[in-house]
């Protein structure tokens, strides 16, 4: 009977201790091995967390929870877990420690530190979602950006084709007045165009022109990344450029 009534006041004090922060463990007189084990381990815990070492404390505590499955343990590893800011374990060890422990002295502490975690929780995941939405707009806007050629290029290239075209132009007008009849009387031609040495100089700078604009849309679309297809093109009318920009 004396037995009986030490037992329970030993349980008594370790649940005051307990409930002030220190963390305690009750001995039963009927200690098996793995419980002696388990307490040992816990001991070390303590200190560990007592001195701020609480990557070391978990592990020590989780340790003496596998050797004696005392739910009271749960307590011990949510803390530390939430001290370790580690807060979905934190949060999964303080429901296995109300879930084990039949009356548990700290269940109104440990319900509303579980809400403060699963708040916490929320607004992390929250956050994380908006931070990948917010990457993944600035990756899509990029990809479109870099599908662009560039305005000065598109500006300067097409100037370019527009004069290249136009020298060409000017050649083939003035060759095609070569041999033709300049001036007429009574039916017979008296005096014969010829074409003149600036028409091949125009035409020279034409297709220079031409070349130039084609090289520098060649040129801008290898810097270019993403999928866009550019078309540089010459016609009877002049130059055409076509595609994405």
């Amino acid at each position: 009977m004396r037995g009986t009534s030490r037992i329970v006041l030993i349980r008594a004090l370790s649940l005051m201790l307990v409930a002030v922060g220190a963390p305690a463990w009750v001995q039963a007189e009927d200690e098996t091995h793995d419980d002696a084990a388990g307490r040992q381990y816990f001991e070390r815990g303590r200190a560990a967390f007592e001195g701020a070492d609480y990557e070391s404390a978990l592990v020590y505590f989780e340790h003496a929870y596998r050797l004696s499955g005392r739910g009271e343990l749960q307590y011990n590893i949510g803390v530390t877990c939430d001290r370790l800011q580690r807060e979905e374990e934190a949060l999964e060890a303080f429901q296995t420690y109300l879930a084990t422990t039949p009356n548990a002295t700290r269940d109104a502490e440990v319900r509303e530190r579980m809400d403060a975690l699963r708040q916490s929780i929320a607004d992390r995941r929250a956050t994380e979602v908006a931070l990948e939405e917010a990457s993944m707009r600035a990756g899509t806007a990029e990809t479109v950006d870099q599908g662009r050629l560039p305005r000065v290029t598109i500006a300067g290239g097409t100037a370019l084709a527009v004069i290249g075209a136009g020298g060409v132009a000017a050649m083939s007008v003035g060759l095609a007045k070569n041999g033709s009849c300049a001036e007429e009387v009574a039916g017979t031609c008296t005096v014969e165009s010829a074409s003149t040495p600036w028409a091949w100089v125009y035409g020279g700078l034409g297709l220079a022109a031409l070349a130039g604009s084609a090289t520098w849309f060649a040129i801008s679309a290898k810097r270019v990344k993403g999928d866009r297809e550019t078309r540089f093109s010459l016609t009877p009318t002049g130059a055409m450029v076509s595609g994405k920009f």
